[in-house]
């Protein structure tokens, strides 16, 4: 009978020295990463809600002609960091009146349009320089040009984006742009506000 001696065999692993190069090169690549991930996704979401809010606009003007209606357009205001997370909240309130259709009709529809508008949160704001009305045949009243300027949260540090939306008067015509000056916004900027602030202008809106 014959024993077999045990072989004791030895695997070579990772040195402390090899673990800690490993681990600095990940912290040093996620500090790269993170940052600009993070100032691509808050610029994403201002322009997902500034084509949100351009294609709403088209919106409430084809549903005004279609059913012989004045729908206006009032800007729902917020102050900084005031909407809680687990509710909808918009910036915007829109009343139509309904002259060709039936009651049911317009009940229904008017509640429709309204459950459309885009849905605000605390990591954007918009400034609308007026109100609005947009009449049954689809044009626009207003007491100037409207313009819309809408950014991030964090405009101070990442991203810095400020996206615009024009509505010119009587036309309707909606054009989205970028807003050349942001010397003028405050470091808490309100979700939602109207303002008068005489640099809100088309021109300033650049396509």
């Amino acid at each position: 009978m014959s024993f077999q001696k045990n072989q004791i065999k030895y695997y070579r692993g990772f040195s402390l020295l090899e673990l800690l190069v490993v681990i600095s090169f990940l912290s040093i690549t996620s500090s790269l990463v993170i940052p600009s991930s993070l100032a691509w996704l808050r610029a994403e979401k201002v322009n997902a809600y500034t084509r949100e809010l351009s294609e709403f606009f088209r919106l409430v003007r084809l549903e005004a002609r279609r059913w012989g209606s004045s729908c206006f357009i009032n800007s729902n205001n917020f102050d900084y960091e005031s909407i809680p997370d687990d509710k909808k909240y918009v910036g915007f309130v829109v009343n139509c009146k309904y002259s060709s259709a039936s009651i049911d009709d317009s009940k229904k529809n008017v509640g429709r349009i309204q459950e459309l508008v885009p849905a605000l949160n605390n990591s954007l704001f918009q400034v609308v320089n007026s109100n609005f009305q947009v009449t049954p045949n689809g044009r626009i009243s207003a007491s100037k040009p409207v313009v819309i300027v809408i950014g991030s949260k964090y405009h101070k540090t990442r991203p810095r984006i400020l996206n615009c939306i024009t509505v010119s008067i009587p036309t309707g015509q909606i054009k989205k742009g970028k807003f050349n000056s942001n010397s003028w916004l405050l470091d808490n900027m309100p979700v939602s506000q109207l303002s008068n602030n005489s640099i809100l202008t088309p021109e300033r809106c650049e396509s």
